[in-house]
């Protein structure tokens, strides 16, 4: 292997993982953003005068269950913080986009300095991020991997995760050691 071919593969590893960064914070982001979004209507609605009015006619299990309802949702937003979840992955992104910014402004082959300052900079992104979920970082890379091959090159690539870890990705640290 020569030092052009080791210099393009150590480049491909590194624009492969800055992307996968990127859409990986981009899924957290929109989640955040969701569930921040469900609590404040469930709030809204279930706290509106036209709905405690209609409630006070219902069953006493319905009240029970519309008033847990905004309780759970409720405390869960305030527990997990979703706004400032949201911020943070969203922060993280447009760092990894920055430095995805940079490389693709390099002029080929990267300078060693430069390989090197930017791997210096993702250890300090990777220092300010929370505890990864493998399943969702299996999704992101699942994600780069379409946009960079046709789906039947994709296809050989894929991971092989079951539908209720990948609807449950962002909730559960899954073991994704089989996939």
């Amino acid at each position: 292997m020569t030092d052009t071919d080791k210099a393009a593969g150590e480049l491909y590893e590194l624009t492969f993982y800055v992307q996968r960064c990127i859409r990986y914070h981009m899924r957290r982001t929109a989640f955040f953003m969701r569930w921040g979004r469900f609590t404040a209507f469930v709030g809204v609605i279930s706290g509106s005068a036209t709905v405690t009015s209609l409630l006070t006619h219902a069953p006493t299990y319905v009240v029970t269950i519309s008033a847990l309802l905004v309780t759970v949702a409720s405390a869960t937003d305030l527990v997990v913080g979703t706004g400032q979840r949201a911020w943070l992955h969203n922060d993280l992104r447009k760092r990894y986009l920055d430095i995805e910014a940079e490389v693709l402004a390099c002029a080929r082959p990267i300078p060693d300095d430069l390989m090197r300052q930017l791997k210096s900079r993702i250890r300090r992104i990777e220092a300010d991020e929370p505890p990864t979920l493998p399943a969702l970082e299996l999704l992101a890379r699942d994600d780069v991997i379409r946009s960079l091959y046709t789906k039947e090159e994709a296809a050989a690539y894929l991971c092989k995760l079951s539908w209720f870890k990948r609807t449950t990705a962002h909730w559960f640290d899954w073991d994704t050691s089989e996939a």
